[in-house]
């Protein structure tokens, strides 16, 4: 059962955000959500020039977009293949009041890349090779699925314009073209900026 949003000011922290999911995702959280933590330094890094129209690939909750729009003010834009989890994230968004966030409902290859300034990837698309760990029952997945949404992200990445910047969080990094360049990283290489060249 969904939460209501509660329409008062919400601190935004761990805790607080782990209290508006329902139950199985409270469990799913840590493994398949963005750190806090991480997301703030994700969205430093693709914001640091100037303020953005950015993307978050498989966006689930909207843990990244949400925290991104609470630290700066580009636009997050979320695509997300489950219904349920769009719906969930956008609740959420509205008990943190924002407006410079949204989760939409569909599907990567529905979307064209050339309409952002940046994208945010946490291994979006590994749930395909990973059926006894998979989020819920919503959508089909399978292997093939996969190689077609790295080789389709691939594609789209390559098509962005110059400085154009991406941010990846684990992931073996398959679907970054060879036009972007890694600038830097976090100490454990988990985290890392990319910019189109």
């Amino acid at each position: 059962m969904l939460k209501s949003p509660v329409k008062h000011k919400v601190e935004f922290n761990e805790e607080n955000f782990k209290a508006l999911l329902p139950g199985y995702l409270k469990k799913a959280s840590k493994q398949f959500f963005t750190p806090i933590s991480i997301g703030q330094i994700a969205a430093q890094w693709l914001t640091e020039d100037k303020n953005k129209s950015v993307l978050d690939i498989g966006a689930g909750v909207g843990k990244f977009c949400i925290t991104g729009a609470k630290y700066n003010n580009s636009f997050y834009f979320g695509i997300e293949y489950r219904k349920s989890l769009v719906t969930i994230a956008n609740n959420i968004i509205s008990t943190y009041e924002l407006t410079n966030t949204t989760v939409l409902h569909g599907n990567i290859v529905e979307i064209d890349f050339m309409n952002f300034d940046a994208f945010y990837l946490f291994n979006p698309f590994y749930e395909n090779l990973s059926f006894d760990n998979r989020l819920n029952n919503e959508v089909e997945l399978n292997g093939s699925r996969y190689g077609y949404y790295l080789k389709h992200t691939e594609n789209q990445l390559d098509k962005t314009k110059s400085g154009t910047r991406l941010v990846t969080y684990h992931g073996n990094n398959f679907e970054i073209p060879e036009s972007f360049k890694r600038i830097k990283q976090t100490e454990d290489g988990s985290l890392k900026l990319w910019i189109k060249q």
